[in-house]
């Protein structure tokens, strides 16, 4: 049913707890786990082949991500209100990174506004040959390397608490061909603001490609717009 976890441990630095997080939230998100469905941890643990503790691990964050409820002594069930979650925590997020931006464009160097100019170059070489994976990777870059010129401990680590739906939904978003282009011509907007200084522009141009991007990854299914 599932990708073997111990293979994916073997590639990657990252725990069974996380890898098996990961997983039921993709689940979750994409309705194959609709609300109310009951996560069974010993089933999970079977499926999975791990012992119960990752399960319950990862259900625990789950339900902090308010995409799981734990009733007492019945389990852990899909949350009834999952999209009102994922909404608010986009419009959080969005916010979020739209202050880092901000300041991004106040605070940022020469030498810094270089090294984003340089990635920016990467994802339109990538843009233009469709290379999901490695924009998917520079897109990543091109957000963390943003809160790093922020500068601003409080605001990252506010965004690092409401970016667990993050890689899902850049993978989502650009698992769409036609995708790409559009998420290059956000990235390179929110870039010509940083560089003009443009704080107000930053924050704004931030904000548009998040609910945007996020909003056409939660209207699409099986890599098409529904």
């Amino acid at each position: 049913m599932y990708e073997d976890i111990k293979k994916k441990i073997s590639m990657q630095s990252r725990s069974v707890r996380e890898l098996i997080y990961e997983e039921l939230k993709e689940a979750i998100l994409n309705g194959k786990y609709e609300p109310s469905f009951h996560l069974r941890e010993r089933e999970l643990a079977k499926e999975f082949e791990v012992s119960t503790t990752p399960i319950k691990e990862a259900l625990r964050q789950l339900e902090k991500d308010g995409l799981v409820v734990t009733q007492a002594r019945k389990g852990s069930f899909v949350s009834t209100s999952v999209m009102t979650s994922v909404e608010e925590i986009r419009w959080a997020r969005a916010a979020l990174e739209g202050v880092a931006a901000r300041l991004a464009a106040i605070k940022r160097t020469d030498e810094e506004l270089e090294k984003l100019e340089s990635t920016i170059k990467s994802m339109k070489l990538y843009t233009q040959e469709k290379n999901r994976e490695m924009l998917e990777k520079y897109n990543t870059t091109f957000h963390d390397f943003i809160q790093q010129i922020a500068k601003n401990n409080y605001i990252s680590n506010q965004i690092d608490a409401v970016c667990s739906f993050d890689k899902f939904f850049r993978k989502k978003a650009l698992s769409v061909t036609d995708e790409h282009d559009r998420a290059f011509q956000d990235h390179y907007f929110i870039f010509e603001k940083i560089k003009e200084q443009d704080a107000v522009g930053a924050e704004d141009a931030m904000r548009n490609h998040i609910n945007r991007s996020t909003t056409f990854a939660l209207k699409q299914k099986n890599g098409k717009v529904e």
